[in-house]
């Protein structure tokens, strides 16, 4: 009897977030590309490309780094770099500026995450969108016809022809199902010079055929050489000073190699500290202090390093300028093998692909967001499985890649709140993305009760009554929560 055939494995079931996430997204992505590179038609190939390229990315990224790795992967796509933008108000900027300046008016990115897109400081951020601004002014385009144009582009989005809008659902289901990209059908067109060819080969012919006659200028003596032309060398690109690697947007990451790969494997790692793995006692070593912080008035000059940024310096927020005071003390701390190490990894970074640096990002991000506490529990856990059998720390992973997607993804919050995030996920629907942290802070510095008492809560109460909760709860100081909770608890 010949056995049956052995059916392909099928491609791993999307998770509900990420089609939520790509459908909440896709009109905007469509517009962009399209102003960016003037065609429809690429522009959506290039959208369907960094979508399937963000399947993959988003199944091993924490919710918070989505928006970014999307948008930097949609970025990569070569079609965006070339063509003319399909807004006459843009047609003074290059492609770069051009970007840089959509990130904000069509993709609504704050600063520092359109920055992290783009893979540059904030500052080199802000100090590209100054020049794009001042080229639209010499080049005529005012400020009241840039706003007019993002209306416009706003507009657009909320109205896309509905053919579109079928087209773009389509896409969206293709790549949640892991379907292939589909080939491009090429028409069939016959060359209107066919019939000429014959009568164009005759007269190539006759002129090859009258060359001959033709005598060679400065012909070759005999055992005579001839040199090839020799192309201009491009010059090195020049050496990148210290104001330049301090003020890298990734240094924190970089300047932490150790951290960023505790950070890689945060989700599996959470996941066996709460116990899940069996792997970890309870005991957690004392944090370590944190490093001291710029004062305000250690902000109000750029340090020595920083020269450079002067006169850009009182134009910076304060959490920028605070970040790049540490990232300068932690340079001039380091001797010089270190910087030389730290370098390199600057140089290996910046040549790896926008997806692999998008996915390390946002990793690394939910790794800051944790609590010192938190990480050294994260630190302990990874020091154990380091110490397991082989097999035994395979069938833990196998157990953690066993759980929904969904599930996986909540891990990235840290051993704290990653375990009852489920429940508490409906507290967090509509929440505006600059109150997120915050209300998960909050999260964290409640009690397991209380934090017990909240998801209830979450998962009871309409949509509306869980609008006013999480008002209340966010405005309370820290000490009245447990009892506000308390308080919904019995009505």
């Amino acid at each position: 009897m010949t056995p049956a055939p052995v059916p392909a494995p099928a491609a791993p079931t999307a998770s509900p977030a990420l089609s939520a996430f790509l459908r909440g997204i896709e009109r905007r992505a469509f517009v962009f590309a399209q102003v960016q590179c003037g065609d429809d038609e690429v522009a959506q190939a290039a959208l369907g490309r960094a979508m399937r390229a963000f399947r993959s990315t988003s199944a091993v990224s924490p919710l918070s780094a989505w928006p970014a790795a999307f948008w930097a992967l949609l970025l990569a796509q070569a079609e965006l770099s070339r063509g003319e933008s399909a807004a006459p108000e843009l047609d003074a900027l290059g492609s770069g500026p051009r970007a840089a300046l959509l990130l904000r008016m069509v993709g609504g990115l704050d600063f520092p995450h359109a920055a992290q897109v783009l893979g540059v400081s904030e500052a080199t951020y802000r100090f590209a969108l100054q020049r794009a601004l001042q080229q639209l002014g010499d080049a005529g385009i005012s400020y009241a016809a840039l706003g007019e144009l993002r209306e416009r582009l706003h507009h657009r989005v909320k109205t896309l022809p509905q053919g579109r809008i079928d087209a773009l659902a389509d896409l969206r289901a293709q790549v949640l199902e892991g379907a292939p990209e589909r080939a491009p059908v090429a028409p069939r067109v016959v060359p209107a010079w066919r019939r000429r060819l014959p009568w164009v080969l005759l007269a190539l012919l006759g002129l090859a055929f009258a060359a001959t006659f033709w005598p060679a200028v400065n012909p070759l003596q005999p055992g005579g050489t001839e040199g090839l032309p020799v192309d201009a060398t491009p010059p090195p690109p020049p050496e990148p000073t210290d104001a330049d690697r301090i003020t890298h947007p990734d240094y924190a990451l970089l300047a932490a190699p150790e951290d960023d790969a505790l950070a890689a494997d945060l989700a599996f790692l959470s996941w066996m500290v709460a116990g899940q793995g069996a792997a970890v006692p309870a005991a957690v070593p004392a944090a370590t202090a944190p490093a001291a912080v710029p004062g305000e008035a250690d902000l109000a000059a750029p340090p020595p390093l920083l020269a450079p940024l002067a006169a850009a310096w009182p134009g910076l927020d304060p959490a920028t300028r605070r970040r790049l005071q540490q990232n300068a003390s932690h340079w001039q701390r380091q001797p010089p093998p270190q910087r030389a190490a730290l370098a390199q990894r600057m140089r290996e970074w910046d040549a790896l692909p926008a997806a692999e640096r998008a996915r390390r990002r946002g990793a690394f991000a939910a790794w800051q967001a944790l609590p010192l506490a938190e990480r050294e529990q994260v630190r302990v856990a990874d020091a154990r499985l380091r110490a397991l059998p082989a097999e035994q720390a395979q069938a833990l992973r196998a157990a953690f890649d066993a759980l929904p997607a969904d599930q996986r993804q909540d891990w990235w919050l840290g051993p704290v709140i990653g375990s009852g995030f489920t429940q508490l996920r409906p507290l967090f629907a509509f929440v505006p993305e600059d109150e997120r942290l915050a209300l998960l802070e909050i999260l964290r510095g409640l009690g397991p009760q209380p934090r017990a008492d909240l998801a209830m809560l979450a998962l009871r109460l309409p949509a509306n009554e869980r609008e006013s909760l999480r008002r209340e709860l966010m405005a309370a100081p820290a000490a009245e929560r447990d009892a506000l909770i308390r308080e919904w608890l019995q009505r």
